[in-house]
């Protein structure tokens, strides 16, 4: 929970404006990112979004989206259904590619009404050549096709011995068909993460625009103080998801540079004429801290203020003078 123990006291004079640090949100995993909306969210709803000038439209647009993010039984869902339908798919493939195999084999029989039978059929699905190949959302159409035709050649496909293979493609086919139908009805109302971001990040900047534009607005010291308040908390969200982010860049790098520094002494132990290895730069370890981030993803601290730097404590982020 975001304590608020700041120190107001000491402010002896309002900044002109105010602003919001920015952040590496399009560089979060998925899980960072999203928590890092929950707490920005708690955040701003503790406030009077009266004297923010938001909407609770909007704060309940943002926190659906949030809770969508965290929901993984529609994921979940949806991943079991596309698993099975994968499955239906390579049975519908190997049923289709037996049931054609013998047609084609018995064309050749010396039983003449066998090969008969196998002539006619396979006059049929020399039309449907390719099929086993076809992506599983077409295939099912053509299929239903095909079974169409062998119905009316019941006698011949009887005579070959397929009448059971016949019926179990399409039941399989009528189970792939309600699998995708189902999948798609899942889909309804559930939105991916890499759609969700964006949406996130979009109202983020909305918000951020209207705390500022809020100070500005503000009607008395009072309530500049309490954004004021708000700002200085959020920035330190941020900058705690700042900071969390580079830590774990900088130990993946840590990470490649130990297995790098792995298959350097492999390949020193197999040459006999090699005197010493040139290090691995040890840069590679480090991270660029600087604050500027890019236009798309972060907000100008430009215009950030200055005297309020003292209400703080030393370890929280400061706003600079505008």
């Amino acid at each position: 929970m975001i304590q608020n123990n700041i120190k107001m006291e000491n402010i002896t004079e309002l900044p002109l404006r105010i602003s919001i640090r920015g952040c590496y949100f399009s560089n979060f995993r998925n899980n960072h990112h999203f928590a890092l909306h929950r707490q920005l969210h708690g955040a701003v709803a503790k406030v009077d979004l009266k004297k923010l000038h938001i909407d609770k439209e909007l704060m309940d647009e943002w926190e659906g989206l949030i809770e969508q993010s965290f929901t993984l039984g529609p994921r979940a869902r949806i991943a079991e259904l596309t698993r099975q339908m994968g499955e239906l798919n390579a049975r519908l493939t190997e049923m289709i590619t037996y049931i054609f195999g013998v047609i084609r084999a018995q064309r050749f029989s010396f039983d003449k009404d066998m090969s008969g039978s196998a002539l006619r059929l396979y006059n049929i699905i020399r039309s449907y050549r390719g099929l086993q190949k076809m992506l599983r959302e077409g295939k099912s159409a053509r299929i239903e096709s095909l079974l169409g035709l062998l119905d009316e050649k019941a006698d011949d496909v009887k005579r070959l011995g397929l009448t059971a293979s016949v019926a179990e493609l399409g039941r399989m086919n009528n189970e792939l068909s309600a699998t995708f139908i189902l999948r798609a009805n899942t889909k309804v109302g559930h939105t991916p993460a890499y759609k969700l971001r964006p949406e996130l990040d979009r109202i983020f900047s909305l918000v951020v625009n209207r705390i500022s534009a809020s100070y500005v607005l503000a009607k008395s010291d009072a309530d500049k103080l309490e954004i004021i308040r708000l700002v200085v908390i959020l920035n330190r969200v941020i900058a705690d998801f700042r900071r969390s982010y580079h830590e774990s860049m900088a130990q993946r790098r840590r990470d490649r540079s130990r297995v790098d520094d792995s298959v350097v002494d492999d390949e020193a132990a197999a040459d006999d004429e090699s005197d010493s290895l040139v290090s691995l730069d040890s840069s590679a370890e480090d991270f660029d801290s600087s604050e500027a981030d890019s236009s798309a993803e972060t907000l100008s601290e430009a215009d950030s203020v200055e005297k309020v730097a003292e209400s703080v404590d030393e370890d929280e982020p400061s706003l600079e003078a505008g």
